[in-house]
């Protein structure tokens, strides 16, 4: 009797409490966590100091390695950022703690900076594994100015040989070499033309010479409109039987990759030089044109020999003709090439 009196007055729990959350809020009123804070913080950090960098470099005022290792640290920032998120929301879940803007802002910009180097890595997948593109794949014009201007870390200069020309031809077999009806002399004015129209500055202009059946060389550089990433690009202008041989090399000094950008810079200089030519002779009759053609395709599919003049592949940087870019150093401070420095005939204001 007395034990069913105690269990009448013992309360009954009722069904819904067996169904309520087991959460415990026991920090609801105490600031956001240490983690909290410093997911947004480090996160800003990183945004601005991608932006900061990105701006320096387009406007030359950083070296590209530096700003390389910045972007390296920003990503490593933004995927710390990241994880610590993560491990923020789970305490805000957990405790109930404040700072959960903090996390949500954090995750967001990093997860935007993460954005960036997966974009990139997905579309250079698209493209080949290329940073060197050369109208002639037999001998390729060797860059002079370029190979003294480059910083350490940078792209060696030398020619990578069969690797690249073979994926050259399989993803850009329309690159060739632009043979014109024109004396060497001619065919040089019209590549100088053809780059002031285009609005590219000329870094080094080395005039042939048919007395000693020399070829002429232009060297100059370019850079991408947001980050100024620069590519050096040299024109070659040989004599053969009468006609000018062109050839065009463009190559990043940076990079693995270059997104088809030195394939773009060969096609719009050959596509210029060609205009320059039809535009200075509009009256060229059919067969003339057919002559050139099928000269086009002979050479296009003929190797030559060791001997050939293209082995001049740097130019001889004493001649007194040679004419540099304001600003630019000779090799050779002595020699009369850094005397008879002047203003480039390529040097035109954008």
């Amino acid at each position: 009797m007395v034990t069913d009196r105690i269990d009448e007055r013992r309360p009954r729990r009722r069904v819904r409490d067996r169904y309520q959350s087991t959460r415990i809020y026991y920090a609801a009123g105490r600031p956001p966590s240490f983690l909290a804070k410093w997911t947004s913080r480090l996160a800003l950090f990183s945004a601005v100091a991608a932006l900061v960098a990105a701006a320096l470099h387009r406007l030359h005022l950083l070296p590209t390695p530096v700003a390389m290792t910045i972007a390296y640290i920003v990503i490593v920032c933004a995927g710390l950022s990241l994880l610590m998120a993560f491990v923020a929301g789970l305490d805000i879940w957990v405790t109930g703690r404040q700072g959960a803007a903090r996390v949500f802002c954090g995750a967001i910009v990093a997860l935007g900076l993460l954005a960036i180097p997966a974009g990139v890595w997905a579309m250079s997948l698209k493209w080949p594994r290329i940073n060197d593109v050369s109208t002639d794949l037999a001998e390729p014009p060797e860059f002079t100015e370029a190979k003294d201007e480059r910083p350490p870390g940078a792209n060696a200069t030398e020619y990578e040989g069969d690797e690249f020309a073979a994926i050259q031809r399989a993803h850009y077999p329309d690159l060739k070499s632009l043979i014109l009806p024109r004396p060497t002399e001619e065919s040089y004015e019209l590549v100088l033309q053809a780059l002031a129209k285009l609005k590219l500055k000329t870094t080094l202009e080395v005039p042939p010479e048919d007395e000693q059946d020399a070829p002429g060389f232009i060297e100059l550089s370019d850079q991408s409109q947001i980050l100024g990433l620069v590519d050096d690009i040299i024109i070659r202008v040989l004599g053969e039987d009468g006609s000018s041989r062109i050839d065009v090399r463009s190559q990043s000094r940076f990079g693995e990759v270059d997104f088809g950008r030195n394939a773009t810079h060969v096609r719009t200089i050959l596509k210029e030089v060609a205009s320059r030519f039809e535009a200075s002779v509009p009256d060229v009759d059919k067969a003339t044109q057919a002559v050139v053609d099928k000269r086009n395709k002979l050479k296009a599919e003929k190797g030559r020999g060791p001997a050939s003049k293209a082995d001049r592949k740097r130019p001889n940087l004493s001649r007194s003709d040679i004419r540099r870019a304001p600003g630019q150093k000779a090799s050779q401070p002595g020699s009369a090439a850094g005397q008879g420095r002047g203003k480039s005939r390529g040097q035109f204001d954008e």
